[in-house]
């Protein structure tokens, strides 16, 4: 048997050489340039500014033929951006620091949300953080986002997570809510709309992950080519992308009608979905310098390493601001 590490390698290697040959068929067909976007999971809040711009036309009024690759991990996500099988990637967290810190020529360049939304739920026997000794805890991958805010809280609650309790990590979040449903974990980290499948479920909430500077979960990141020999596509790309942001910000019941349909789930979950997460939703892509700082700091801690990097070798948001107001 080969070892599972070489599987997932794999796996990878052949999804992306897939993509790839798939891209290269396409180009000839269609004369609309064609962007291709990597996002990582299903489809969740995180997507909808996409979905939004795909949804209502906005791609196709820039002439752009955008094709959303979802169910795409994290990690291959980014890698298909360095690969150049894919022009952009929703992923602009420590997987994507990751890669620059490693000689990567990638940039993030549009962000979506300026807080996390995750939750940790529990069963109602855990009625407090020193009830979580011996528990065991559901996340995603070791590194992500939400499994570093669950680190923190665990660490400000007094809890060493390596010794007093369990983390499991079985990935996406209703993956996650299941197996908090099924009673194979005590705990989970969960996001929308597991969090409110768990409260309807008779699970109570833990702590919320709001408070956290510095976590993001939503935006677009891509290569130095497209930044710099496709300026002109990115431009109109981000351009769509930013009206199908706003519009997500400002159309309640169009945007949870959006939701419903890429999200698999009723309508009147998607508007509380829409109203749970709305708050943490930026409306013109960006994020001060100040803020750009400790989201470098938050993320080279989640990373574990001692390196410092300039702002401006991670985030360029001059498209967007050149942009203008709404």
């Amino acid at each position: 048997m080969l070892p599972n590490k070489l599987h997932i390698w794999i796996g990878t290697f052949m999804f992306i050489l897939v993509a790839h040959l798939t891209a290269l068929s396409a180009e000839g067909q269609d004369s609309r340039p064609i962007v291709r976007v990597s996002s990582p999971g299903s489809d969740t809040v995180y997507s909808m500014p996409f979905r939004v711009a795909q949804e209502q036309g906005y791609y196709l009024e820039e002439g752009l033929d955008v094709r959303i690759l979802a169910g795409v991990r994290t990690g291959p996500s980014v890698q298909m951006l360095v690969a150049g099988t894919v022009e952009a990637t929703q992923t602009v967290g420590t997987t994507t620091l990751a890669a620059i810190l490693q000689g990567a020529p990638l940039k993030v360049v549009m962000i979506f949300n300026d807080k996390p939304s995750y939750w940790l739920y529990s069963k109602k026997s855990v009625r407090s953080f020193a009830d979580l000794k011996g528990a065991k805890i559901a996340s995603s991958t070791p590194g992500s986002t939400n499994d570093r805010l669950l680190k923190i809280v665990l660490e400000k609650k007094g809890l060493d997570w390596k010794k007093d309790l369990l983390v499991i990590y079985i990935g996406t979040s209703d993956v996650r809510i299941r197996a908090l449903i099924s009673g194979a974990v005590e705990a989970a980290v969960l996001t929308l709309p597991g969090n409110l499948v768990a409260e309807e479920a008779g699970f109570q909430q833990l702590a919320s992950f709001e408070s956290e500077v510095g976590a993001l979960t939503g935006g677009v990141a891509t290569g130095e080519p497209f930044l710099s020999k496709r300026r002109d596509v990115l431009a109109r790309f981000l351009r769509a992308t930013l009206r199908g942001l706003r519009f997500y910000k400002d159309n309640r019941e169009g945007s949870a009608r959006i939701m419903a349909k890429y999200m698999n789930i009723p309508y009147k979950t998607a508007l509380g979905t829409y109203d749970t997460g709305i708050p943490v939703f930026v409306s013109d892509g960006v994020i001060s310098e100040d803020f750009q700082d400790k989201v470098l700091d938050f993320q080279l801690k989640a990373i574990g390493t001692d390196k410092r990097i300039p702002r401006d070798k991670v985030f360029d948001f001059s498209i967007i601001k050149s942009l203008g107001p709404k």
